[in-house]
């Protein structure tokens, strides 16, 4: 039990670290791309940070969901059964 605690606790703090630090280098580059002179490179550079940014994002709450799943062990779990008919099917038709 202790060890899944430290493992949840590590991870909570990792996926935290990672995604600061990921914020911090989308700022920083950010501010490099909009001081950039040339209108044409100065787009394509933003445009890069967008779609990066993006992906190190997702990425970041990827990681932090399986760390999540594989600690916490749901990965594994039944479906819950399907509720029994509770007879909405005679409703009437707006």
């Amino acid at each position: 039990m202790r060890g899944k605690i430290f493992a949840g606790v590590a991870a909570v703090i990792g996926a935290a670290v990672l995604t600061l630090a990921t914020m911090v280098a989308l700022v920083q580059g950010s501010i490099l791309a909009v001081s950039i002179s040339n209108l044409a490179l100065r787009i394509v550079a933003v445009a890069a940070d967008i779609v990066l940014g993006t992906i190190l994002l997702v990425g970041c709450i990827y990681f932090a969901t399986h760390l999540a799943v594989r600690i916490l062990g749901v990965g594994n779990a039944d479906f819950p059964p399907l509720p029994d008919d509770t007879g909405q099917g005679h409703l009437p038709k707006n």
